[in-house]
């Protein structure tokens, strides 16, 4: 049992290892060789994100524009049938 724990242990160790010196590759070869790459995608996203926020903004706006009808055409029904409630309530002489 310990000695399966072990190497276990020693199997996570060396995975964590090789991750770890991978991220550590990427990472200089990224700012070596892609900076200016780095700059460029993160202004494409940027753009994207505001594009995006654009897009959302303007469906919300419509959103509104709907309900805002939506509510009007409901009171002139609510305001007809309360016209029509008033005329058949007038006392009889």
């Amino acid at each position: 049992m310990e000695n399966e724990l072990l190497q276990v242990g020693g199997a996570v160790a060396l995975i964590a290892l090789t991750v770890r010196e991978l991220f550590a590759y990427l990472k200089s070869k990224g700012t070596i060789e892609g900076g200016e790459m780095n700059k460029n995608i993160f202004q494409e996203l940027q753009r994207m994100n505001n594009n995006h926020l654009h897009t959302i903004q303007e469906k919300i706006e419509e959103g509104n524009r709907q309900l805002v009808e939506t509510i009007h055409r409901d009171n002139v029904k609510i305001i007809e049938v309360l016209g029509d409630i008033k005329g058949s309530l007038r006392p009889r002489r």
